[in-house]
């Protein structure tokens, strides 16, 4: 069957379904996305403040934990994940079928920082159908900051020299084995889309339980659609846990 594209329309969508227990009590009666950040903005506050100064009116957020507290965003379009407790992130992705059926859309996690030239980034690629994933240029610094073993943590991240993602998320023990960092942030259009239906939605039930990283190994794996690689070198920050919330707040950058 042939996949059409129906909208050369770009909606962004923001996942903030998770709880974020390894937050201790941040999270305990609040979403992740709602930590502060400075004195009056919250990491969801500066993720939809990035996609509104690009001129994006049309955002649509994917709930779960605390979904009622979302309810603030009155002009925001959100779709509750009724099964966040048993599902990963991309079974919220899930949830915007809809959308994503229909029009390009760009992606974020709700829990990272970064600054508007990241969706400037992707808004203006030029790859007509696929993904682009956004690389942090400076990750082997930050992951220093981060861990006393970087090795520890960090993952596979190969790309040749069309820019084309070749693999991700495997472990590995050499620095020569990453070449980036994926930043939770994505556009993915409706060939794409549609592509990843046909090929592992007949077994939604495990699709459900996956991350965004390994759903890339998937679609690289069965050769689904091509994975393109930007990279991003301003302000970016993953905040996990407790640690990082703080090495944030410590950071001078900011």
């Amino acid at each position: 069957m042939k996949l059409k594209i129906h909208s050369n329309k770009i909606i962004p969508i923001i996942l903030a379904a998770g709880r974020g227990s390894r937050m201790g009590v941040l999270t305990k009666n609040k979403p992740k996305s709602f930590i502060k950040i400075n004195k009056t903005k919250r990491l969801i506050d500066k993720v939809i403040e990035n996609f509104e100064s690009m001129g994006f009116k049309k955002i649509t957020l994917i709930t779960g934990y605390q979904s009622y507290q979302f309810n603030q965003f009155k002009k925001i379009n959100k779709i509750k994940n009724d099964k966040w407790k048993t599902t990963n992130i991309f079974g919220s992705l899930i949830c915007a079928d809809k959308i994503l059926s229909k029009y390009q859309c760009i992606i974020s996690y709700a829990d990272i920082f970064y600054d508007k030239e990241a969706i400037e980034i992707l808004q203006r690629s030029k790859i007509k159908k696929g993904i682009v994933i956004l690389s942090y240029k400076f990750w082997r610094k930050y992951w220093q900051e981060r861990f006393n073993n970087p090795l520890e943590d960090l993952e596979t991240f190969k790309v040749n020299n069309k820019n084309q993602l070749l693999g991700i998320g495997d472990r590995t023990n050499s620095y020569r084995n990453i070449q980036g960092q994926y930043m939770g942030i994505f556009k993915i259009d409706p060939f794409a889309w549609g592509k990843i239906k046909q090929h592992f939605f007949k077994d939604i039930n495990n699709l459900n339980k996956i991350d965004i990283t390994a759903l890339f190994q998937l679609i690289l794996k069965k050769n689904i659609c091509k994975i393109y690689v930007e990279n991003y070198k301003k302000k970016w920050f993953e905040i996990d846990n407790i640690k990082d919330y703080n090495l944030f707040k410590k950071s001078k950058k900011l």
